[in-house]
């Protein structure tokens, strides 16, 4: 009888071993997203249409489109996030816009914002800003074709390939928060947030779902503008990292991967993706990544969406092309 029971518990051992490292061998970062694997949502494309010598309001030419960037030989991937702005029946548009070059076998991630109003060159539009793109491909085919034209307009300006997307809108995004217990971020000085007329303080504080959307769609209230704005959205971001891969909140984030799933409007992350991505970020320090904004200058000129003067944040593609150099490779 004690013999049985030995050989009952070996093999519940044996097999729970087994598991344990078939699961490690399935989900360990750098094996779990093998560049052979990696989806290819969209790879950048030549623009030609007539509008693309369009000038600025004083006569400087953007940039021509560079070759597509080649990426490294390492494991690395992009990933597109959004976070759209939805207004009873209008079309929705992007307003937060983040590209992700997740390094698994170096455990780093380098982050670029990309301003809303960025002024780029839509296939069969024009010159517009890139947050038109989301808009006009839901007005053709539903949210997803909006995720799709904001993803191929993100790619064609960066001239990198996007491998996965995430995109919220404003509601799952304060949900998740809530759901994680809240984000920390360090202001420097203090802010009166418009939409809510609430005053945050400078320093370090802790913040719920509600003033973190605040904060992140904040405009005016920073010195630096939409640069600030820019800011405080990655410090959202990296604290909601941080917190839900905190080793105290590590098992209320796995159960909530469904819901994580359901605060996502459209994404191609698969469960098996989600978790492994968790395992890489949770022993990430803040000097694991790196942020960058795109450089550029303010300028107005004639939009062909609206059909009027419009503010457009003018990017330096010269600048741009270097920062994607050092981000991407």
């Amino acid at each position: 009888m004690k013999r049985w029971k030995i050989v009952v518990f070996s093999s519940t051992i044996a097999s729970t071993l087994l598991l344990g490292s078939c699961v490690y061998w399935r989900l360990e970062p750098s094996r779990h997203f093998d560049q052979s694997e990696l989806p290819v949502v969209s790879m950048p494309e030549e623009i030609q249409n007539e509008s693309s010598e369009a000038l600025t309001h004083d006569g400087i030419q953007n940039s021509s489109l560079s070759p597509a960037f080649t990426p490294s030989s390492t494991q690395s991937f992009n990933v597109l996030l959004l976070g759209i702005d939805a207004r009873g029946n209008e079309n929705s548009r992007s307003d937060v816009i983040m590209v992700i070059h997740v390094i698994p076998s170096d455990k780093k991630a380098n982050v670029l914002s990309v301003p809303r109003d960025t002024r780029v060159n839509l296939r069969n539009v024009g010159y517009t800003k890139i947050n038109h793109a989301h808009a006009l491909g839901e007005a053709k085919g539903g949210s997803h074709q909006g995720t799709e034209a904001t993803m191929q307009a993100v790619s064609d300006f960066l001239r990198i390939p996007i491998n996965y997307y995430l995109k919220t809108d404003f509601k799952g995004f304060e949900h998740f928060i809530d759901a994680v217990g809240g984000v920390e971020v360090e202001l420097k000085q203090q802010l009166h947030l418009r939409s809510t007329q609430k005053d945050l303080p400078a320093g370090k504080q802790r913040i719920g779902g509600a003033t973190a959307l605040s904060l992140v769609r904040e405009r005016w209230a920073f010195p630096e503008g939409d640069f600030g704005r820019q800011n405080a959205q990655y410090q959202v971001l990296r604290s909601i990292v941080q917190e839900a891969l905190a080793p105290k909140n590590m098992k209320k984030t796995i159960s909530l991967i469904a819901g994580i799933k359901k605060d996502l409007i459209d994404t191609n992350f698969r469960d098996s993706d989600i978790i492994s991505l968790a395992w890489m970020l949770e022993d990430m320090k803040a000097s694991d990544f790196q942020y960058s904004q795109i450089p550029g200058r303010s300028g107005y000129d004639l939009d062909p969406i609206e059909h009027t003067q419009l503010y457009y944040w003018i990017p330096d593609m010269a600048e741009v092309k270097e920062i994607v150099e050092e981000l991407f490779s």
